[in-house]
């Protein structure tokens, strides 16, 4: 039950920061670079050039 409110509290502190970055003058951007920063926890480049963005949210369960 608290892990289920702890996932809720997340995808509500997510959903105010898509809200942010969606309002935003897209045309600023050191604004925009502040928000990704914030969002993001790191990038990875693989061999091959693939590349993996692993967000500040834990991964939702899979149903």
């Amino acid at each position: 039950m608290e892990a289920r409110q702890d996932l809720t509290e997340q995808l509500k502190a997510f959903g105010k920061e898509v809200e942010r970055f969606t309002n935003l003058d897209i045309g600023d951007e050191q604004v925009m670079k502040q928000v990704l920063q914030r969002l993001i926890h790191k990038i990875e480049v693989l061999e091959g050039g693939k590349i993996t963005i692993t967000t500040i949210f834990p991964p939702l369960p899979s149903n």
